[in-house]
C-alpha cells in the first residue's frame, strides 16, 4: 500500500470514530424558505440527511439566520419562534436519525445511539427584544447559543459593520453574563473587535465564535485578528474555521464585503439571499488548512473547531463542496502533520467540552 493510500486509510478511520460537530450551518433557512424533503439528498444547498451521513456528522448546530434588513425586534422573535417549531417538526418527521440536544452530554449520547444531535441557535441578538425575560424563555423553548449580531448593530451589542455603542452597552454585559448563568454559549462571530472584548470581559464561562477565521491570512472584517484569538483561546473558548470562500482567500476571492440593504426583488427567497452561488471557482484547500494551522498556533489545539457555515454561503473551497465531504478536511489536516489526537480535538472533542462546560 502507498503512503497515500495509507494516509487515507487512516484519515477514514479517524473520521469514522470520531465525533464530528459542526457549529454553524444556515440550513434551516433553507427548510423554512422552500420546505424540501430534508430526509432526501437535495439539489439544493450543502446539507441533508444523506450528505450528514457521509459526513460522519454526528451534531450540528442549526442556525435562525435573522436578516436584520428585514425584522425589527418583535418580527425577529416571532420568526425565531417559527424557525423552532420548523425545526421541531423536522426533527419529529425524521426521529430515526434527528435528536434536539440541549447539553453536551445530550449530545455524547445521541451520537453514541448513532443518530444526529440537533443544537437550536439564533443568528442575530434581535430575537430576545433587548429583554432578560424573553432571553431566559427562548433558553427554555431550546435555544442554546445567539451569535450576538448579524449585520448591524442591536440596541446593545456593535456589530463588525456597525458600530453605534463602542462595543457592548451596559445591557449588553447584563445580557452576556445572564447566558452564562442560564446555560447558552455567547456566539462572538459577527460582532465588532470591541464588542469581542466586552464579551469576555462580561462572561463568566468560556465563549465561542462559532463560524470565524483568521483576519491576518484574509483581510476581512468578519474574520478574528491575531490577538482576538489568542484571547478566546486563553478564555478556554473555541475558534470555529468558517468555510466561506471569501473569508479563507484565494485567487478568485477577495475579502468579504458585506451586502448592506440590497436589492430584495434579485433574490427568490431568503434561502438564496445568503446562499446563491457566485459562479467562480472555491478557494484552494490549502488555503482553508492554513487558517486551521494558524489557528491552532494561536489558540492552541484544545480551543479550535468547525464551523463551515454550509447553507449561508455563496462559495467553499475546492474539496469541501458540500457537509458530505467532511472527510477530506480530517485528511488534509492529517497531511498538515497534526496528529490523530489532535485532529479528533479540531473535529468535534473540543466543542464537545465546551458544551459539557456551558450548557445546561
Amino acid at each position: 500500500m502507498t503512503t497515500e493510500n495509507t494516509l487515507a486509510a487512516a484519515a477514514e478511520q479517524l473520521h469514522s470514530r470520531s465525533l464530528m460537530i459542526d457549529t454553524h450551518i444556515d440550513t434551516l433557512t433553507h427548510i423554512m424558505s422552500r420546505h424540501p424533503d430534508f430526509g432526501t439528498r437535495l439539489e439544493a444547498g450543502h446539507v441533508d440527511i444523506p450528505r450528514l451521513r457521509e459526513g460522519g456528522v454526528g451534531a450540528a448546530l442549526f442556525a435562525i439566520w435573522l436578516d436584520d434588513d428585514v425584522y425589527d425586534e418583535p418580527g425577529s422573535l416571532k420568526y425565531v419562534m417559527q424557525g423552532i417549531d420548523t425545526m421541531r417538526r423536522t426533527v419529529d418527521a425524521h426521529s430515526d436519525v434527528l435528536e434536539i440536544a440541549y447539553t453536551g452530554d445530550d449530545v455524547e449520547r445521541i451520537h453514541r445511539e448513532g443518530r444526529i444531535a440537533v443544537l437550536l441557535t439564533i443568528e442575530g441578538g434581535n430575537a430576545i427584544c433587548s429583554d432578560l425575560g424573553v432571553l431566559r424563555e427562548l433558553h427554555r423553548a431550546g435555544i442554546r447559543s445567539i451569535t450576538l449580531t448579524w449585520q448591524y448593530a442591536t440596541p446593545w451589542c456593535d456589530s463588525c459593520n456597525d458600530e453605534p455603542h463602542g462595543g457592548l452597552t451596559a445591557l449588553g454585559k447584563d445580557i452576556v453574563k445572564e447566558m452564562g448563568q442560564i446555560g447558552m454559549l455567547p456566539d462572538v462571530s459577527h460582532i465588532s473587535d470591541r464588542a469581542f472584548y466586552d464579551v469576555l470581559e462580561a462572561s463568566e464561562a468560556p465563549v465561542f465564535a462559532s463560524h470565524s477565521s483568521c483576519r491576518s491570512l484574509q483581510d476581512a472584517k468578519r474574520n478574528m485578528t491575531d490577538d482576538m484569538i489568542v484571547a478566546l483561546g486563553q478564555a478556554d473558548g473555541v475558534i470555529n474555521i468558517n468555510f466561506a470562500s471569501p473569508f479563507i482567500g484565494g485567487p478568485d476571492h477577495p475579502p468579504f464585503v458585506p451586502m448592506l440593504k440590497p436589492e430584495r426583488s434579485q433574490f427568490r427567497d431568503h434561502f438564496e439571499r445568503i446562499h446563491k452561488p457566485d459562479g467562480k471557482p472555491g478557494a484552494p484547500m490549502d488555503r482553508l488548512l492554513d487558517h486551521f494551522d494558524l489557528a491552532v498556533k494561536l489558540a492552541g489545539v484544545d480551543n479550535v473547531g468547525i464551523g463551515s457555515d454550509y447553507d449561508g454561503v455563496s462559495s467553499v473551497p475546492i474539496g469541501m463542496d458540500d457537509i458530505s465531504q467532511l472527510p477530506n478536511l480530517t485528511r488534509g489536516l492529517l497531511e498538515r502533520g497534526h496528529d490523530e489526537p489532535s485532529v479528533t480535538k479540531m473535529l468535534g472533542a473540543n466543542n464537545l467540552r465546551l458544551f459539557k462546560e456551558t450548557l445546561r
